[in-house]
């Protein structure tokens, strides 16, 4: 997994097990040009083997260290027809699914707050009209589209108050989280979005530490949390029948026996045969703060605790595995942003001409 501090200058950290450091890349700024020579790697989004350097321009396969340069966004227009130009701020997002197309877009949206003084006061939020940016590696090209909302709006602009945080890809659709109060599923394929909302009495003006994920375990798309009770809830998107639904599937309670704990530096998620280690200070495990992803094919959440210990904790076996430590190059540094990555040997990536 990459992990993105709140530094700008300082470079992504790279946390995988031994075995599988000498195989990937994790240093990008060793291979991939930067334009300017003192610039650092600045990761904004990663899916399915690929990450997205937005500042740089750059899609990069860590495993294959083949990288494309991305042509300049071009200006977009605002929903009453007004040339906006190229400044402003945007969220970007990587959209790729090797197992139906070797190709690859990229979506620019104008963030919330940049995007509530162009639409009218006091109208429904997200507006019904969205104008996004798409590039496409096919194409070579970006368009602007305008995605139309399916359903009703959640609230007004005057209570747009964050950005956008993460993102996922499952089924064709792309996840991003909204603002504090809810989710957008937006399918590039025929142009519409909807709006999801977060699980009740789930604000992210008070619970900000939320990861949004997938997990192909339950094929679908997953919220997770530490409460200020240091409680860690999952919810399942269940999507299935046509009804779209928020279903509990953690909320772990601390208990008299505590977690069981498996101390494995060289962890392989498909190895489930370790020695099982009473740890007497398994209660330290209700002191996390941050949550680093889903894995992909198991119910397994990935976690880095207070002391820097990253562990993995299994949904319904209350097992956690100890993977190793991940502290800050510098004390100054905090984790900002992770994303969980898995690499994709195959396919070709070439240099934008």
């Amino acid at each position: 997994m990459f992990v993105v501090t709140n530094q700008p200058e300082a470079a992504p950290e790279f946390f995988a097990r031994p075995s599988m450091t000498r195989k990937i890349a994790g240093k990008l700024e060793s291979y991939v040009r930067m334009e300017k020579h003192y610039n650092t790697p600045d990761i904004e989004d990663c899916c399915n083997g690929h990450l997205l350097l937005f500042e740089e321009h750059v899609v990069v396969n860590p495993a294959t260290r083949q990288w494309a340069r991305l042509p300049p966004c071009p200006s977009t227009t605002s929903p009453e027809g007004a040339d906006e130009g190229s400044g402003g701020f945007y969220d970007v997002y990587l959209v790729f699914d090797p197992t139906s197309s070797p190709h690859y877009n990229v979506l620019s949206m104008k963030n919330p707050l940049d995007y509530k003084g162009k639409v009218s006061k006091g109208s429904g939020w997200p507006p019904s009209v969205y104008m996004m940016r798409v590039y496409s590696s096919e194409t070579r090209r970006w368009e602007e589209r305008p995605f139309v909302r399916e359903g009703g709006p959640l609230e007004t602009t005057a209570n747009v108050r964050a950005s956008m945080g993460h993102a996922t890809y499952w089924h064709e659709a792309l996840y991003v989280h909204c603002t504090t109060d809810f989710i957008m599923r937006i399918t590039l394929s025929n142009d519409k979005y909807q709006v999801i909302k977060f699980p009740a009495g789930i604000n992210g003006t008070v619970y900000y530490e939320l990861y949004l994920g997938k997990s192909k375990r339950q094929s679908g798309v997953y919220l997770a949390l530490v409460d200020d009770q240091h409680q860690l809830q999952v919810w399942f998107l269940d999507e299935f029948g046509g009804k779209i639904e928020w279903m509990i599937t953690i909320y772990d309670q601390e208990d008299n026996e505590g977690p069981i704990v498996e101390k494995i530096l060289d962890w392989d998620s498909d190895d489930d045969n370790a020695v099982e280690i009473q740890d007497p200070d398994a209660n330290c495990f209700y002191g996390y703060n941050q949550i680093f992803g889903f894995h992909l094919y198991k119910e397994i959440v990935f976690l880095r605790l207070s002391s820097s210990r990253v562990v993995a904790y299994h949904f319904n076996s209350k097992k956690i595995q100890e993977l190793g430590k991940l502290p800050m190059k510098n004390h100054h540094h905090e984790m900002n942003t992770t994303f969980i990555y898995t690499p994709r040997w195959t396919g070709e990536l070439s240099e934008y001409c």
